[in-house]
């Protein structure tokens, strides 16, 4: 049906250009005309692929904004479960839009900045972030504070924004305080040592997190060099922040860690979790603490698994 249509459409369009233009020579008829259907079939042709392309562009769009909107609305149950235990009423119900302005504002501007950032096992690392801001509304005493910093808290490490990008987009200087408390140093502020820094950068991070004495410490230092005025109790409620969302942090991190093509690295965070974050996890916030406790048995259970399956092949 289809080879009939296009032969009758071949011959309608034969006696059309020949009525118009009265050729006498039927080679150059010929000529002239395929001439013409060539150059309307690329060009139909071209404007196909383009529709194509467009076609599954923007099924693809429609896709990943429903993907989205359903990730975020997973966020936003969870807030409000988690902070306001589903209870919106007339009393809180601009306190909770407010919320979840904030969270939407900054759940997208991240998911933005991060849209070319992968992780070791190429998947977005956005969604780390946001695995984050969901565990640490499972840790006890959830805030849209922690929340926020959870979504910030690899911004000034990894895309290099600021304390000043962050205290804009959020609105809030001690949240700003918080990821950059939570971020390394940059590489510059080093020796061109590369294994030098690398190592001396880490130690110096770690350190911070060891005790809420030595974070206190840090983040004093932070508060003068940005000439911020904050009460002590502010302070501490900075602090504890801080620490939840490194918390939810490694969780996250401990769970997605086994990679059976780099068990060094497996070994490696799990001793930096036992060394730098177990004693704090302990101290302040008891429930990241059995979390992480089981994750790294769990993790340590399937490396001492690989070393007798490595034992019985030798």
């Amino acid at each position: 049906m289809l080879l009939y249509s296009y032969i009758k459409l071949n011959q309608i369009f034969l006696f059309l250009f020949f009525y118009i233009f009265h050729i006498k020579n039927v080679f150059l008829k010929y000529l002239i005309y395929y001439f013409f259907v060539f150059i309307f079939l690329i060009f139909t042709n071209m404007g196909n692929e383009q529709k194509n392309l467009y076609d599954i562009s923007t099924i693809l769009e429609v896709y990943e904004n429903l993907e989205e909107k359903k990730w975020i609305e997973e966020l936003l149950d969870n807030v409000k479960l988690k902070i306001f235990n589903n209870e919106i009423n007339d009393e809180n119900i601009e306190e909770f839009k407010s919320i979840v302005r904030k969270i939407t504002s900054g759940y997208y501007s991240m998911k933005d900045k991060f849209s070319e950032v992968y992780r070791d096992e190429w998947t977005r690392y956005f969604e780390h972030l946001r695995a984050v801001a969901n565990i640490v509304l499972d840790l006890p005493n959830p805030s849209v504070e922690k929340v926020l910093i959870a979504l910030f808290h690899d911004s000034i490490e990894d895309i290099w924004a600021s304390f000043e990008n962050i205290e804009f987009i959020s609105g809030d200087s001690k949240i700003a305080l918080a990821v950059e408390a939570l971020s390394k140093r940059p590489w510059e502020d080093y020796s061109d040592d590369k294994v030098e820094w690398k190592k001396f950068r880490n130690e110096e991070y770690f350190v911070h997190m060891e005790s809420f004495d030595s974070m206190k410490f840090y983040v004093d230092e932070l508060i003068e060099t940005h000439k911020l005025e904050l009460s002590e109790k502010e302070i501490e409620e900075v602090i504890q922040n801080i620490f939840d969302v490194k918390f939810a942090d490694r969780i996250h991190n401990l769970s997605t860690q086994w990679d059976i093509n780099n068990l060094d690295k497996v070994k490696r965070k799990v001793e930096e979790t036992k060394e730098y974050f177990l004693n704090s996890a302990k101290e302040l916030n008891p429930v990241a603490y059995k979390k992480l406790k089981s994750l790294i048995l769990e993790l340590e259970i399937k490396l001492a698994d690989v070393q007798k399956q490595v034992k019985n092949i030798i």
